[in-house]
């Protein structure tokens, strides 16, 4: 499969077009044929070593943690999802990223991909809206009833907090 991966830190000039093998999956992973992958800040703070200390991979790597596509094969103990199913996921940003023809994800980083939506769409959903659930719910436990400002709205996370929020206030 064609990849784009680094041999080593540094601005956008390390990323190199290469062929890489489709990777194996394990018992509680699948397989996804990627359609399309979200671009975030943190793939080009992770290209550049911005996070050496935090996340320390090996290179070469794949970036790219932001995917939609459809699984293409499902491990032995996988029963959520079947060869076809249109998924999106935000995978461990410790693994290799979904620049790349096919990605490897375990099924709890997975989910179906929404049908009103392109794929192509779809890609641009899971780390933002994942950061706003994250800091409603998990930090701040915003309930039903709260109120909350949401700063800079405009942005992919703001965007989501704002939806996300809404949703749960007027419930």
């Amino acid at each position: 499969m064609k990849a784009i991966r680094f041999h080593n830190y540094g601005d956008s000039g390390v990323l190199k077009y290469e062929d890489v093998p489709i990777p194996e999956i394990g018992p509680p992973e699948v397989l996804i044929k990627v359609r399309a992958a979200g671009v975030n800040p943190v793939d080009w703070k992770i290209r550049e070593g911005f996070l050496q200390s935090f996340l320390p991979y090996q290179l070469p790597l794949i970036p790219g943690w932001d995917v939609a596509g459809t699984i293409a094969s499902a491990g032995a103990l996988v029963t959520r999802f079947n060869a076809g199913d249109q998924v999106f996921s935000r995978p461990d940003i410790s693994r290799n990223g979904a620049y790349a023809e096919y990605i490897a994800v375990r099924t709890d980083e997975v989910a179906p991909a929404p049908g009103s939506i392109p794929l192509e769409h779809a890609a641009g959903i899971p780390l933002a809206a994942l950061t706003a659930w994250m800091a409603l719910f998990d930090k701040a436990d915003l309930r039903a009833g709260q109120s909350v400002l949401i700063h800079a709205a405009s942005g992919g996370v703001g965007m989501f907090a704002v939806q996300l929020a809404k949703l749960v206030l007027l419930c």
